[in-house]
């Protein structure tokens, strides 16, 4: 199991590298929201739940201390745009305008979790364990005939995670293509739970296969997670804890803060 790195400062993010950064929702501080943009600000209020609320603003405030170190600017600074392809709203994937460095945001329960890369197409996605979850209905439209037996195999204690890992391993794969849930999940197969991590296939996609990196991610045991990258270069996996960040900004928070 690889284990969340503390650092004292944001790592350059080399082409050969997928960062994973874990921040929670007790790392909220009151200057993040300064770093925001008005778009950020203003969608931050739209949420009627704090817990909501506090996952957007450190989903934000992650990306942007992390990105800022890769640009050598202000956090905000950081030029994200989020501007929805269909509806020209700020609300799609974040992207920067001339497209490099790459990264996804995901966020369950208390846990938010944003991956870089320099020079390619990344997905990451966690799931709290519900143990209320209706697994069987939620597989409908969700799982693959196949798959969905073999979750009908496994102890009923376990379905839940399996579910999950079902789950997660598909998002993060279509998280990366830039598309999400707008492309049905029963376009993707992936290998099963206590199974390597692997993209079986991918409906109208088969070109990604071959390209395809997908890793679980161990956050604890209240919680699943995977992170898919598409290059025809491997990636080292470093997974970072973001509370020391979040906390101090290393250097940023005085600057917020007055």
């Amino acid at each position: 199991m690889i284990e969340w790195q503390v650092v004292n400062s944001v790592p350059h993010i080399s082409n050969d590298v997928c960062q994973v950064w874990m921040s929670k929702t007790t790392d909220i501080q009151s200057w993040h929201v300064r770093m925001l943009n008005d778009d950020e600000r203003k969608r931050s209020q739209s949420f009627r739940k704090d817990e909501d609320r506090i996952r957007f603003i450190i989903g934000c405030t992650l990306s942007r201390l992390v990105l800022a170190t890769q640009l050598n600017v202000a956090p905000h600074q950081v030029p994200i745009d989020r501007t929805c392809p269909v509806c020209h709203e700020p609300h799609g994937r974040p992207r920067l305008p001339y497209g490099l460095p790459q990264w996804s945001v995901s966020h369950s329960g208390d846990v938010i979790l944003v991956a870089f890369t320099r020079d390619a197409p990344v997905g990451v996605d966690v799931e709290w364990i519900n143990p209320d979850l209706d697994v069987i209905q939620m597989a409908d439209g969700v799982l693959t005939e196949k798959e969905i037996l073999h979750l009908l195999q496994m102890a009923s204690n376990d379905r839940i995670r399996g579910f999950l890992t079902y789950w997660t391993r598909k998002e993060a794969v279509l998280k990366a293509t830039g598309e999400g849930l707008k492309i049905p999940t029963l376009n993707v197969t992936v290998s099963g739970p206590q199974q390597t991590p692997r993209l079986l296939a991918f409906d109208g996609r088969s070109d990604l296969l071959d390209n395809a990196i997908l890793r679980d991610l161990t956050v604890d045991l209240n919680y699943v997670a995977a992170l898919s990258i598409f290059s025809k270069t491997p990636k080292k996996i470093e997974q970072y804890d973001a509370s020391m960040l979040m906390q101090k900004g290393f250097g940023w928070q005085d600057y917020y803060s007055s």
